[in-house]
């Protein structure tokens, strides 16, 4: 029981108490809104709305204005009052514990506190767009109208400088002026929305106006005064130099006189305010009237580059000339003695053809000279190509010369090679004849034979009307090739047959004691006599001798050699 009566009361003493503590928050919080709405209703914002009535509007500035100041009165006169009100109703309540609906009533204050305070700030933040905007419409009417006067002031002051471009700049500036005063209306009578509206196209319009007085100057003076002159000058110069026989590549008259239209054309552009076509005409008048000039200023310099280069260029012509008539006077002559194998004879003709060409062209332009018909520029890339063409031309010459220069030489070189041939195979011819062998073998006397024949047709070869030193000259590489062979298989009959002969007669000491001697001196005589294998013979009788007598055939060898130097 005690326990009961114990926790009923701790219930009721922590209920007494959050009652307590609920009771007095919400006091708190009554207390704060009842101070916001005091401090809404008492905000200087009410001097900052007379302040901004004072400020002359009118049109959608002044509606706007109007709807935004009546909104806040309204609020601040009607609404806060009433939420004042019900306040104190809501702390009635709160003082009887009636917790549940306070709660509730306070959400839907708070609500309405939130969008009060946001009519405030949304209401300062006009009046100072209020104020900002007349300070600013303000400001641009002074700069504004000191930018009408200046602009006014340029065009009367500097009228010369616009030419054509004159009535339609006052016109515009004309109209700038309409504008700037129904501007300077709509903004004095307070209306900025419109205000606005309209001093985007007068800024605009000044703007493209101040450009305008600052790009025509410079191209009027281009069309009155610097591009007249010049083609004046570029005409009087065309004239001079055509009558010292200068001529040129494009019509230059013509060339004159579409410039000139084109001036015309741009004094339209200029005088309907066409800026960018103005600008696009100039700047082609520009690079027509420079390419004029380059053309004149090319034309004189190349004339006195190709006068001081045609007397050297005339000796460079002549000089090649002479020596292509050497060369082909010398081409005929060797082509009567000797074939030419690397078409010497086919390119120097074309060296002829094409040194004539250029002698031609030339003497065209000797006759155009005195004619008065040359295009100095074109001559002298024609001249500068024939110096170039010249130098290729006489490096060709020379190689062809060389080419065949040394065929003479190459012959008589032939001959004494023939003569060193002929002199080796009777050479050789008496080496094999001094041994008195039994004969030879078919395969040295074919191989032998076959240098002979080759000798014999070198000789024919070079002793033709017209010879081929390259054909010679090859067989008589052959030649060479096959003589050292012949050369090296007559040596070997000779050492072979002299060293069998030797060793066959050293045998004879040795054949009535060793059968094995006999034997082989048999088989050896009958490769010498029969078979004319002279070396097979001296192999058979060297390896029977060695046997009874080691070392026999080394010695004799080395005799043999020493005695016959000329052999080893």
């Amino acid at each position: 029981m005690t326990l009961v009566l114990s926790i009923i009361v701790i219930v009721a003493i922590i209920a007494y108490f959050s009652f307590f503590y609920i009771q007095r928050k919400n006091s708190r919080e009554i207390a704060n809104i009842q101070k916001q709405i005091s401090e809404l209703v008492n905000s200087p914002l009410h001097a900052g709305i007379a302040s901004a009535e004072q400020i002359k509007l009118a049109g959608e500035s002044l509606s706007l204005f109007e709807e935004t100041k009546q909104g806040y009165l309204y609020m601040v006169n009607h609404q806060l009052p009433e939420i004042s009100e019900h306040l104190d109703e809501i702390a009635e309540a709160n003082m009887h514990y009636n917790f549940f609906q306070v709660g509730s009533e306070l959400k839907n204050i708070r609500l309405k506190m939130q969008e009060a305070r946001k009519l405030e700030e949304k209401t300062k933040l006009e009046i100072n767009d209020v104020k900002k905007d007349n300070e600013e419409h303000q400001k641009k009417l002074k700069e504004l109208e000191g930018k009408y006067q200046e602009l006014r002031k340029t065009l009367l002051a500097k009228n010369f400088s616009y030419g054509p471009s004159v009535d339609q700049l006052e016109e515009n500036l004309a109209q700038i002026e309409t504008d700037f005063d129904h501007y300077s209306e709509i903004a004095n009578q307070g209306d900025y929305v419109k205000a606005s509206e309209l001093l985007v196209g007068l800024e605009n319009k000044t703007a493209a106006l101040e450009k305008n007085l600052e790009q025509i100057p410079p191209l009027y003076r281009n069309l009155k005064n610097i591009f007249p002159e010049q083609l004046d000058e570029i005409s009087e110069g065309y004239k001079q130099l055509r009558e010292q026989k200068y001529a040129f590549k494009s019509d230059i008259d013509k060339h004159v006189s579409e410039l000139r239209a084109a001036l015309g054309e741009n004094v339209i552009n200029l005088k309907k305010l066409q800026l960018p076509e103005a600008i696009k005409c100039d700047e082609q008048l520009d690079s027509g009237i420079n390419e004029l000039y380059d053309e004149l200023e090319r034309e004189l310099k190349a004339r006195v580059t190709v006068e001081k280069d045609t007397p050297n260029l005339k000796k460079f012509i002549d000089h090649a000339e002479k020596q292509q008539r050497d060369l082909l006077i010398e081409l005929d002559r060797l082509n009567q003695n000797y074939t030419f194998n690397h078409n010497e004879l086919e390119n120097g003709h074309k060296l002829d053809g094409q040194l004539k060409g250029i002698i031609s062209q030339f003497k065209q332009y000797q006759e155009n000279a005195k004619k008065g018909e040359v295009v100095y520029s074109e001559i002298l890339k024609q001249q500068n190509k024939q110096a170039s063409d010249l130098k290729d031309i006489e490096e060709k010459q020379t190689d062809i010369s060389n080419s065949v220069q040394g065929l003479w030489r190459e012959e008589q070189e032939a001959k004494e090679a023939l003569l060193e041939f002929d002199s080796e195979i009777h050479r050789l011819k008496r080496e094999i004849e001094k041994l008195n062998l039994p004969g030879l073998t078919k395969e040295y006397l074919d191989y032998f034979y076959k240098v002979s024949d080759e000798i014999e047709k070198l000789d024919r070869d070079i002793n033709k009307i017209q010879i081929n030193m390259d054909e010679i000259t090859k067989s008589m590489i052959n030649i060479q090739a096959d003589m050292d062979v012949l050369s090296e298989k007559t040596n070997d009959i000779v050492a072979s047959s002299s060293l069998a002969e030797l060793l066959l007669q050293y045998a004879n000491r040795y054949r009535v004691r060793y059968p094995e001697v006999a034997h082989a001196s048999a088989e050896a005589y009958e490769l010498f006599n029969h078979k004319f294998d002279y070396a097979a013979s001296l192999e058979k009788i060297a390896t029977a001798v060695n046997k009874v007598e080691p070392g026999a055939y080394k010695r004799i060898e080395d005799e043999y050699y020493a005695t016959n130097p000329a052999k080893s």
